[in-house]
């Protein structure tokens, strides 16, 4: 039974985001950076953060792409939770093993870039991929993403929240072969402009690419696990006596 995809003229649907404009402003609102990194756990959904190192170091990277919206690109809330969305899909994206996303993902195949190649989206803004440092290895069962198949994805989202369609970025070849499932539309929000493209690329390419493979062995690595023997003193009470063997004591 195949799956029909809803077409996007009868889709008129605003798209989800992570978390709703209320909680982004409440997070907003808070005080201290404390009371915003709580506001936001209670928004992800998020209870053991000091004790699970993968939900702190999640919440730390979505603590981050909110501050960096707010105070470095000056984004709108809509563009805000626009580009939350976008990051928290991009980091699921790339900690999940190949295999799992083989069996989940039924849209098109991304084919990993050469590391020099630039798309060019205006004439003040070019997308760079960053070049690798270590490859994936492949046909292992806990083989990862690599960069370029990381920033593939980081792209194709970019520039279709850009306005930009995907298949103009795609070569002739890829077109002919690869049938491309209409993509939805990422955030209600109007298109990022050229600045905040820029402006976006290079924050996640200093932050979030720079430290993929350490989010990488997060998720590959399984928590240690501590077992404490505690003794615990149980009373047991006597068992009662007989009634043929009770006797009457005087006051």
């Amino acid at each position: 039974m195949t799956e029909e995809l809803p077409s996007p003229e009868a889709d008129t649907s605003e798209p989800s985001t992570l978390i709703s404009l209320e909680q982004l402003e409440q997070l907003d609102a808070a005080v201290s950076a404390a009371e915003r990194v709580a506001c936001l756990q209670t928004a992800l959904g998020v209870q053991h953060y000091p004790a699970n190192a993968r939900a702190s170091v999640w919440v730390d990277f979505c603590f981050g792409v909110l501050n960096f919206a707010r105070d470095d690109a000056q984004l709108s809330p809509d563009k805000s939770l626009c580009l939350l969305t976008l990051a928290h899909d991009l980091y699921a994206f790339s900690t999940q093993p190949l295999a799992v996303l083989e069996t989940e993902s039924t849209s098109t195949e991304l084919a990993p870039s050469p590391p020099d190649e630039k798309i060019t989206t205006d004439a003040t803004v070019e997308i760079v991929a960053p070049t690798a440092a270590i490859a994936s290895p492949a046909g292992t069962a806990d083989a990862y993403p690599s960069v370029e198949a990381a920033y593939n994805q980081f792209r194709e989202k970019i520039l279709a929240a850009s306005g930009v369609p995907t298949s103009s970025i795609r070569s002739p070849s890829q077109q002919q072969s690869t049938v491309e499932a209409p993509l939805p539309p990422i955030s209600p929000c109007t298109p990022f402009s050229t600045t905040e493209v820029a402006q976006i690329v290079t924050f996640f390419t200093s932050t979030f690419f720079r430290h993929l493979r350490a989010y990488q062995f997060l998720s590959r690595v399984a928590r240690q696990s501590v077992v404490r023997e505690t003794p615990l003193s149980v009373e047991t009470p006597l068992p009662p006596a007989a009634l043929a063997t009770a006797t009457l004591q005087t006051q």
